[in-house]
């Protein structure tokens, strides 16, 4: 009984709101309505939130059948045509559901390709669901995803609940389509919008012309026959084919699993997808395919002039050799796809990248030092690193199946292994919540200064000074987390990247800031300025400038009047296209000027037509004064005036700098457990990093951390010294970086980068000295290791040279190069050369 009266309870309630939410005045008609749909009012507990009827209702908002008298059989007419294109697009999705293929761009409709009136109440539907928080709406009964596992349901439901769909008044996107079950509950979300009979139910909807109605049906016809012919090249050009070799491939796994594969049909497949080998010739790579040979090997040989084929003689070979020789022509047959190594091949001054080799000429790499390969294609095929080898993505993984290398069950084990939680240990779980908590507190520090100007911004919109604290204090925030569910927090390393690139961003505006100020009593134009070049005639825009240039320009063609161009201020130009091609023949992007071949020129006719989209970059035309106007942070970066509130924002950037100084060296000093440690960090870096891009977050923000020190003087001495270092100054940058230790000897990064210098001064010995007092302090400075292995590799002695690459290595396994040193290292050593 109490039961009875707790669901009629639940049921008057939910009765209710619907009847305001969908504005319906009278109760018993929409009692009525729920009856005659058999809405089932059961409260289903879906991941901690209680889900009503009531989603399903606003769905049926847009009916998908008419109750319009008369309008059925006329709609049905005007569908006809639509409805036999959509259900052959189903047919499609369905003949090609379990193929994955790569993803498909985003889709953007606009009328009259999808109805406007339908698009409208779509969009008023899903604010709806926002501002209700109502959620769920992609799971069925039993909680599962119902875009993955297909659409049963309204085919509303993706285009109301799917949160990445852009609805706008006028234009409606889908995100990218990663597999057939997304494009179907694209496809139905859009025969749904332009239903003659969805639209017809819309409360308050405007009819249309006959003519508009026609021009609409036209439009959506041509979409859908687009859409057909497009599905149709793709399966022709990829999903068939993908679909044959998956069946071949499962097929030779089969026969190798039931000891089969050393018949004549099929040679045995020793290596799998995602498993780093090593070519004979000594690079390493990552197998991402394998195929069988069909050709037949035979022992002929072709001259070199003729086309005469020449048998050996029966006797050169004995009938032992010839079996031996025969199975390794079977062998031979199999052929790999390897992504190469790139920092092995610039070693072996390889230019390979992929590469299809046979069987016999690789070898598996089993030592966990080497087996991290490097390749700007290894993200297009694998989705991470994992247990010494590289997990395939989906598309893979279902063309190899049965390979034992990330999919060892076919493609349902590679999607769990795609989207399964990753599994960690408990060093790992706590250095994500350190760093996770670490960040958030660094967050609150340095919000708190900003405040204040915060509060005065909102006053003065205009203000650029106030504007640029804005936009920081909006990257700030953006490290605190205020979600409830885990599994919309950010993770561990996303965070740590919006740490570090705020931490640099600050340092760099304040250090070219501090650079620019010094010469700035030598420039004589200012950034946004319309000029003139003296020689060649061309108009152009200052966009920079540098106090001095950063290159030789002694032999430039335009400088043979300039005395002395080496020590001249230069500007980046960017030039008017019709000038360019007036003078060079075609545009250019942007020109290196010498001050003294520059002129200021009056320009009242409007922008110029540049290569550059200076809009995108933050500039702006000013009319009035004929010239563009810089965005606030490139004034603050060359010293321009901010205005009335710039001595704030040069106060603000400096306290931000500071605040982020103590926490680094807190962090470097485990003085702080509000804050992570640098445990945590290597934990990140050998454990929680499962592809370059997160390991290059971690490593960079280890290489900050040691960068920093409590005398700004010191800090700002060494970016000068890195600087000249970066252009070549070599003798100057090592009188900065003795200069630092001798100040401050535990400043272990200046002595890192004076053995930098020294060994590129060819001063061995003096850069083994230096790298060895870096890691008196700091026993974990990879980058010292990396260094004195490098010395010793140079210098023949390899097995020191190991012992350093391999210690390295254990502290960050991500660094390509190092490892691209120890395999050379080690087959030097293992071929016999020199070593002591």
């Amino acid at each position: 009984a109490l039961r009875v009266r707790a669901r009629e309870s639940l049921r008057h309630c939910i009765v209710h709101r619907l009847a305001i939410a969908l504005h319906i005045d009278n109760m018993a008609m929409l009692h009525h309505a729920l009856r005659r749909r058999s809405i089932s009012l059961t409260v289903h507990l879906q991941r901690g939130n209680i889900v009503s009827p009531a989603c399903y209702l606003q769905v049926n908002a847009f009916s998908s059948q008419s109750n319009v008298v008369g309008a059925g059989k006329k709609n049905d007419q005007a569908n006809r045509v639509p409805k036999t294109l959509y259900r052959q697009l189903l047919s499609w999705c369905r003949r090609y559901d379990n193929v994955p293929f790569n993803p498909l761009p985003p889709v953007t409709l606009s009328p009259p390709q999808v109805d406007p009136i339908a698009l409208k109440r779509l969009k008023e539907m899903r604010a709806f669901l926002a501002a209700n928080e109502i959620k769920g709406g992609l799971m069925d009964d039993e909680g599962e995803d119902m875009i993955k596992f297909g659409q049963n349901g309204h085919p509303a439901h993706y285009a109301m609940y799917k949160e990445d769909i852009v609805v706008k008044e006028d234009m409606i996107t889908f995100p990218e389509i990663g597999d057939a079950n997304e494009l179907r509950a694209t496809i139905r979300s859009i025969y749904w919008l332009n239903n003659k009979n969805t639209i017809a139910n819309v409360k308050g909807a405007v009819g249309t012309t006959e003519e508009q109605s026609n021009k609409s049906t036209k439009e959506q016809i041509s979409l859908a026959f687009d859409a057909m012919k497009s599905c149709n090249q793709l399966s022709s050009s990829e999903l068939d084919s993908r679909r044959s070799k998956r069946e071949f491939s499962m097929k030779v796994r089969q026969g190798q699993s039931e000891g089969s594969s050393e018949s004549a049909e099929f040679p045995n497949v020793e290596y799998h997808v995602g498993q780093v080998v090593k070519h004979r010739d000594k690079w390493r790579g990552v197998v991402v395919g394998w195929a069988i040979d069909k050709e037949k090997n035979n022992d002929d040989r072709l001259s070199s002039l003729t086309t005469k084929q020449y048998s050996l003689k029966e006797d050169e070979t004995s009938s032992t050799d010839r079996n031996n020789e025969d199975l390794d022509a079977t062998k031979s047959k199999v052929k790999y796809t390897v992504l190469v190594d790139s920092n092995d091949a610039s070693l072996l001054q390889s230019s390979k990248t992929v590469t299809i080799e046979t069987q016999d000429d690789l070898l598996p790499v089993d030592d966990p030092c080497l087996q991290r390969i490097h390749n700007n294609l290894i993200k297009q095929y694998f989705t991470k690193f994992s247990s010494g080898h590289f997990v395939p993505n989906n598309v893979v993984a279902y063309v190899f199946g049965l390979d034992k290398f990330g999919a060892s069950a076919g493609l349902d084990a590679a999607n769990e292994t795609s989207n399964a939680e990753p599994k960690s240990s408990p060093e790992l779980e706590q250095s994500n919540l350190a760093i996770t908590k670490g960040v958030q507190e660094i967050s609150r520090r340095l919000l708190s200064p900003l405040a204040e100007s915060i509060g005065q911004q909102q006053e003065n919109d205009d203000d650029e000074a106030l504007s640029m604290i804005s936009l920081m204090s909006s990257h700030v925030e953006s490290m605190s987390m205020k979600k409830s569910s885990a599994k919309e927090l950010d993770s561990a390393i996303s965070l740590l990247a919006k740490l570090y690139h705020f931490h640099v961003k600050i340092n760099s505006l304040l250090w070219a800031r501090n650079a620019n100020e010094q010469h700035e009593q030598h420039i004589n134009y200012k950034l946004g300025q319309v000029v003139k070049h003296k020689v060649y005639g061309f108009k152009g825009v200052i966009a920079a400038w540098d106090p001095k240039p950063r290159m030789d320009v002694s032999n430039w063609d335009g400088l043979t009047e300039v005395e002395n161009p080496q020590e001249k201020p230069f500007y980046h130009v960017y030039p008017d296209v019709n000038d360019c091609i007036r003078v060079f023949g075609g545009p250019r992007h942007f020109r290196y000027v010498c001050q003294d071949n520059l002129e200021l020129i009056p320009h009242n006719e409007g922008p110029l037509d540049l290569e550059m989209d200076m809009d995108s970059e933050g500039w702006k035309w000013d009319g009035e004064r004929g010239r563009y106007i810089p965005s606030a942070e490139m004034k603050f970066t060359f010293g321009e005036d901010l205005g009335e509130h710039e001595t704030m924002l040069v106060a603000a950037v400096r306290n931000l700098r500071k605040l982020l100084t103590e926490c680094l060296l807190e962090i470097r000093d485990e003085g702080n457990n509000d804050l992570f440690s640098m445990d945590d960090l290597f934990c990140q870096l050998q454990v929680g990093a499962e592809n370059l891009e997160d390991a290059t977050v971690v490593q960079d923000t280890i290489r900050e951390i040691w960068k920093e020190t409590s005398n700004c003087d010191l800090r700002n001495q060494l970016d000068n010294g890195i600087a000249e270092l970066m252009e070549g100054n070599h003798e100057l940058s090592l009188d900065t970086f003795t200069n630092i230790v001798a100040s401050d000897p535990l400043y272990g990064e200046a002595w890192n980068k004076k053995a930098t210098v020294h060994y590129m001064m060819g001063e061995k010995d003096d850069s083994i000295k230096s790298a060895e007092e870096a890691l008196k302090l700091d026993k974990r400075n990879f980058q010292a290791l990396a260094g004195m292995g490098l010395i010793e590799m140079d210098s023949s002695r390899y097995e020191k040279a190991i012992e350093s690459f391999r210690k390295c290595l254990l502290i960050n396994p991500w660094l390509g190069t190092v490892s691209s040193r120890l395999s050379v290292c080690t087959s030097k050593k293992d071929n016999g050369s020199k070593f002591s």
